[in-house]
């Protein structure tokens, strides 16, 4: 069987073209359309946010007239800012005060004295800057000793602060404490420091407060109408006077009997205090009812550079009697004067301990010394301390 093509061949090639020609041109029909549909949508999308643009715009400018209007805007905005800044500001808060607890329990006194003629507190640098003058109080009246044992009694000062809690830990209000009593002595017995709680003022017992809040309203009225009213106010006056001590120092062989306490130093269900600087243990002796007690607080150093003295040389205080006079700073851990750590306790070398309240500082400070007279041999060739060593 025989075909025969009748179909010259460039006419078979046009026929090609041809059909690739309209396939071109639907093709580019369908993405025309395509692209005017999402022309189409953009535009929609823009001409919609303008739309919504013009309405937050008329709303803004609305609300720009109302405030223009208000008279006490200025000043509105003024306490506003300084709300919120309240926060920033306790955190920058700084007590001076505080130098006085510092003082009393860095400068020793007795025998051993040091003066004070000139302090200066620098809060920005946490240094504290002093003239004063060294006096053992025995012949021959003028001790070098005591300027050195004061140097190393403060390069072993610490610190120690935190907050008082609750049976149920909730942390105490500090107007709901008071450490010490009127002439400023911390409350001590037996060796151990506790300070008065007011458990029964309003806000003074959180835990408490807090479990009372959730019975219901009608039994508490129930209750308040079956108090007459001299029940009421006697009730009140003894919840006013009524104290409650509240241990500072650990009662460690109680509380661990009872199981308030336990050998790493926690400390549950009884008021106590949470020291933020010393960390208690406990280790049981072959005794099992006594358990030996031990506290570290080597992370709140009083100062980190002791006691920097910068000159000294021999003087006469207003008694006409031999001292020694010097110069001398120490910069002290920023902590201390933080207004943030409540219940600051500044701990001596020999254990003196003083609180956030005020301490009676007398015979603390005295008239700077005078040079040595011209021609005054005994002050100005005096070199032997009270120990009789030469320096």
């Amino acid at each position: 069987m025989h075909e025969i093509n009748l179909v010259p061949e460039i006419k078979t090639q046009m026929i090609k073209t041809l059909k690739l020609r309209n396939l071109i041109c639907f093709i580019c029909i369908i993405v025309a359309a395509a692209s005017i549909g999402m022309v189409a949508i953009c535009g929609a999308i823009v001409g919609g946010q303008n739309i919504a643009m013009a309405s937050k715009k008329a709303k803004i400018d609305e609300m720009s007239e109302k405030l223009s209007q208000y008279s006490n805007l200025g000043e509105f905005l003024t306490i506003q800012g300084q709300l919120n800044g309240i926060s920033t500001i306790d955190d920058e808060r700084q007590v001076l005060s505080r130098v006085f607890n510092v003082l009393d329990s860095m400068v020793p006194r007795g025998s051993d004295k040091v003066e004070i003629s000139e302090l200066n507190i620098d809060l920005q640098t946490s240094t504290i800057s002093m003239d004063a003058q060294a006096d053992a109080g025995q012949d021959p009246l003028i001790d070098y000793r005591v300027l050195e044992s004061f140097k190393k009694g403060v390069g072993l000062t610490k610190y120690d602060y935190g907050r008082y809690v609750d049976e149920g830990g909730e942390e105490i209000p500090t107007i709901c404490i008071v450490e010490s009593d009127s002439d400023g002595n911390i409350y001590q017995e037996n060796g151990s420091i506790y300070a008065l709680w007011y458990k029964n003022q309003e806000g003074c017992n959180p835990t408490a407060e807090a479990l009372a809040a959730e019975q219901s309203e009608e039994e508490s009225n129930e209750e308040n109408e079956e108090k007459t009213e001299n029940e009421e106010e006697d009730e009140e006056e003894k919840n006013q006077d009524e104290q409650v001590k509240i241990w500072r120092t650990p009662q460690f062989n109680e509380w661990y009997k009872d199981e308030k306490m336990s050998l790493e130093g926690t400390i549950e269900n009884v008021p106590h205090f949470e020291s933020k600087c010393i960390n208690y243990a406990g280790i049981e002796t072959e005794n099992s009812n006594n358990v030996r007690w031990s506290a570290s607080n080597e992370d709140c150093m009083f100062t980190e550079d002791g006691l920097s003295v910068q000159d000294s040389s021999n003087g006469k205080d207003a008694n006409d009697n031999l001292v020694l006079r010097f110069s001398a700073s120490v910069e002290v851990n920023p902590a201390i004067f933080n207004f943030q750590n409540k219940h600051m306790m500044i701990i001596g070398p020999v254990g003196q301990d003083v609180t956030d309240s005020y301490k009676q500082i007398e015979g603390m400070f005295a008239k700077r010394a005078e040079d040595c007279a011209e021609g005054d041999l005994e002050c100005a060739t005096n070199t032997v301390n009270a120990t009789g060593e030469q320096k």
